[in-house]
């Protein structure tokens, strides 16, 4: 072969475990290490088919089809694609078949003997489990492997201990399980800066967690642990110079809290906050900010709670038509981002000092951020009185996610080079 690999890559492809997983850090080369195991089971055994699981099949489109490609061709391996079904057929050798686990249900009517999931701790763990047993259920066509059938699992950390990764293959592993640690830097491929870039992007938990490829508690400490009200204090107030602001909300009936957000030198500032009982109020209470001094009007930005495109008990229309038909811009997308995506964004920029609260002039705001904690699940906490600590970093969090995402650093690879 003339492809460059690592040695984690080697050993999982190789490993002889009933059970292998490669745990690996962004840009570790953990699905090319997956795509490399599928071709060289195909390889050693004749007759036998392979099935290869991710989460989308967009991801199987740009990734996993293309990686086992690269490898085949480096190879000078014939082989053809049947794009539709999502296979390819290695000539002379049998099928690798391309499979999503984003409806789990539909992982039927087919046999393999072995199987190799992608990023599997991306799910809960209640779902990851139920996607492992169904793809266990495919794997049952004959073959002469030492251990039978195998089920192999690529993936990052990304539910650290309460993951169905940590559970599986660290606190009540299986027979013939094994772990392969594929931290980031064992990867001397990458290009100059990568690790550095994602130091830049996450806070220092998470960051440590996708350059090692280490587990990490995730829920031990306050949701916003990195938050703090003297490092991310600022005396800066809305004033009559500023022509532009950022409003988050979080619609509730009877607390619809609302933050109101600078952007200085590429910084969120939140410099005020106020509650409104329902939609109505909120756009009149917005009337106040828009009139400027020399006759003017302010831009008014709104960054709502996407449920707000429902028709509800607050309005006859939705409440995002409400805001828009008052004449305000609405950034919204069509649907709330993942809760542990909204709350990374804000981590990493408070933990960099990048994001900034006037905590006199945002008290409430100040206060949730402070105490909000997980619960049994592992999941933000969540109250049934309005407004609560919840709403508050709810709202800001839209705002912060749709201007401040994090964007995990994208390696452009060719053929030869490890992913």
């Amino acid at each position: 072969m003339k492809l460059q690999v690592t040695k984690p890559q080697i050993r999982f492809a190789t490993s002889k475990a009933k059970y292998p997983a490669i745990l690996g850090g962004l840009g570790s080369g953990k699905s090319q290490g997956g795509t490399i195991r599928a071709v060289m089971l195909l390889l050693r055994e004749p007759g036998i088919n392979i099935a290869y699981y991710m989460p989308t099949y967009d991801l199987i489109n740009l990734r996993a089809m293309p990686g086992v490609e690269e490898i085949l061709i480096s190879m000078g391996i014939p082989y053809k694609v049947n794009k539709s079904r999502y296979i390819i057929t290695v000539l002379g050798y049998g099928d690798i078949v391309f499979r999503s686990y984003d409806n789990p249900q539909r992982i039927v009517a087919y046999e393999v003997a072995h199987s190799i999931v992608d990023e599997l701790d991306t799910l809960k763990k209640d779902k990851a489990a139920y996607v492992w047993r169904k793809v266990d259920e495919r794997n049952r066509q004959p073959t002469n492997w030492p251990t039978s059938n195998t089920l192999a699992n690529v993936t990052t950390p990304d539910q650290g201990f309460s993951g169905f990764t940590y559970w599986r293959w660290v606190k009540e592993p299986l027979p013939s399980s094994e772990l392969i640690k594929a931290p980031t830097w064992s990867n001397p491929f990458l290009p100059a800066g990568y690790i550095a870039q994602i130091r830049n992007n996450y806070d220092p938990l998470l960051a440590d967690m996708y350059i090692e490829g280490e587990f990490v508690s995730l829920t031990q400490n306050k949701v916003y642990h990195f938050f703090d009200r003297n490092k991310n204090h600022t005396s800066r107030k809305l004033e009559a110079s500023d022509q532009v602001i950022h409003v988050s909300i979080d619609f509730n009936v009877g607390g619809c809290c609302a933050t109101i957000n600078l952007i200085q030198d590429n910084n969120p500032i939140a410099v005020k906050e106020f509650v409104s009982n329902n939609t109505q109020e909120f756009v009149l209470k917005l009337e106040q900010y828009r009139p400027l001094p020399d006759g003017s009007k302010r831009r008014i930005i709104v960054y709502p709670d996407s449920s707000g495109g429902n028709e509800s008990a607050n309005a006859p229309l939705s409440s995002i038509a409400l805001i828009r038909q008052a004449g305000f811009t609405v950034d919204c997308p069509a649907s709330n981002p993942l809760i542990r995506d909204r709350v990374n964004s804000v981590n990493a920029s408070f933990s960099h000092e990048r994001a900034y609260v006037n905590t006199d002039e945002c008290p409430r705001l100040t206060e949730a951020l402070e105490t909000q904690g997980y619960d049994t699940k592992g999941k933000p906490e969540k109250f049934d009185t309005h407004p609560a600590i919840d709403d508050w970093t709810d709202s800001y969090g839209y705002f912060m996610h749709r201007k401040f995402p994090i964007i995990k650093p994208v390696i452009i690879t060719g053929i030869g080079m490890a992913q």
